[in-house]
Formats: structure tokens, sequence, C-alpha cells
């Protein structure tokens, strides 16, 4: 019993260490939110998410080398529920009627991602 609450200890500090706080329209948004209209708006989102998506993956891929054989598995499933979890999110606020709501759901993915790229590179540090 002991050793098996040892082999999981790792990987629970990994998942529950570090909470994310995804803050919207935060002030990384502010040269999007200049832009003139709704496509412009989206499209300057959509390109620092694809930035930002690509951090995410370097530090998942990163954190997954560093850890323990058994820590890979339980990563790779918060990973993957995170991803449905932050695609749902994130069409929620994206699925009213309106412009703002594109908006709204682009800067969701966005600050989402950004939150979980900084999880991930602070979980290095406990290895």
């Amino acid at each position: 019993m002991v050793r098996w609450v040892l082999a999981i200890a790792p990987a629970l500090v990994l998942l529950l260490a570090l909470p994310a706080s995804a803050d919207m329209f935060a002030p990384d948004y502010r040269p999007c939110g200049d832009q003139t209209s709704t496509v412009d708006i989206v499209a300057c989102v959509q390109a620092k998410t694809a930035v930002l998506d690509q951090r995410l993956n370097a530090a998942y891929k990163s954190l997954a080398q560093r850890i323990d054989a058994g820590q890979r598995e339980p990563l790779q499933a918060a990973q993957r529920l995170w991803i449905q979890y932050r695609d749902a999110n994130c069409r929620f606020y994206g699925s009213q009627d309106g412009s703002i709501r594109q908006i709204q759901g682009a800067e969701c993915l966005r600050s989402m991602t950004a939150d979980r790229a900084l999880e991930l590179e602070k979980a290095m540090k406990f290895d």
C-alpha cells in the first residue's frame, strides 16, 4: 500500500500543485483588442494561440522526457482530459449569437493554453 502511494505521489503533485487561473482579456490580449473588426481580432487572438500551443507542446514533451516512466501515463491522461475540458469550456463561451462571442471563444482558448503552458513549465521544477 505504501509503495503504491509513493508511486503515484509525484503524479498527484504534478497534477494538483499548480492550478491554472485562466485570465481572459489579460494585458497580452490588448494588441488584438485594438483591431478594428471582429474578424481581425479573432485572427490576432488565434495567431497568439498558435504560438502558445507550440509553447505548450514543447513544455509537455520536455516534461514527459524528464519524469519517471510511471508518471508518463498519468500525464498523458491528464493532458488529454485537459484538452477536452478546454475545448468544451471555450465552445461554451463562443456558442451564443453575436460577434463578441467569437472573440470570447478565441480568447478563452488563448488564455487557457497560456495558463496550461505555464503550469507544465513550472511542473518541470519539481523533478
